[in-house]
């Protein structure tokens, strides 16, 4: 899948799931146990806001909305524009754990903003059943990048959770990454 694709898909289906979560779900917990829903979205929100200052181009970002579907989708167009620009997938991007090229990292973000899909879905009570497709690609390189090295306390993921085979390549996704697929 071409990675500007499952990108912005990634990014749409997150767009989808907070349209609809309730501003009464804001201070709900998330399967991030400690994190509430307004966390959440904070983090996917400052994720892709950083896209552009880990690229090191000296960019600010615009300032930020106070609403939280606008500021998700200015965010996610911010990110998804440093990633189609001209050095978006050959700039080397500065992360806590070193530096990455933007082809892999888009990757990441890819997987990030999917997988917080899921655990806003799982929230606020929605179906968890997002992008079949892009979660199985998702699905498949989070298997290929996430060994034991990125998981447990203060790492990136949780210890693989049991998920039955015909759950939801989501689900999967969700289970694999830490997350207790109900």
């Amino acid at each position: 899948m071409d990675p500007l694709v499952a990108h912005q898909r990634a990014q749409d289906a997150f767009a989808a799931v907070l349209a609809n979560a309730k501003p009464d779900q804001l201070d709900d917990p998330t399967p991030c146990s400690a994190w509430t829903v307004r966390d959440l979205i904070d983090h996917v929100v400052a994720g892709n806001r950083m896209v552009v200052a880990r690229a090191g181009r000296g960019e600010d970002p615009p300032p930020r909305s106070d609403n939280v579907a606008e500021a998700h989708r200015a965010s996610a167009a911010w990110a998804q524009e440093t990633f189609a620009g001209p050095e978006g997938m050959s700039a080397i991007y500065e992360l806590p754990f070193g530096q990455v090229p933007g082809a892999a990292f888009i990757g990441m973000r890819t997987t990030d903003v999917l997988t917080h899909a899921w655990d806003l879905a799982a929230a606020t009570g929605q179906s968890t059943d997002l992008d079949r497709e892009l979660a199985t690609h998702a699905l498949a390189a989070a298997q290929q990048a996430a060994g034991a090295g990125f998981r447990g306390p203060g790492k990136p993921f949780g210890e693989q959770q049991p998920c039955p085979p015909n759950r939801s390549p989501a689900d999967r996704l969700a289970a694999f990454l830490g997350r207790t697929v109900g």
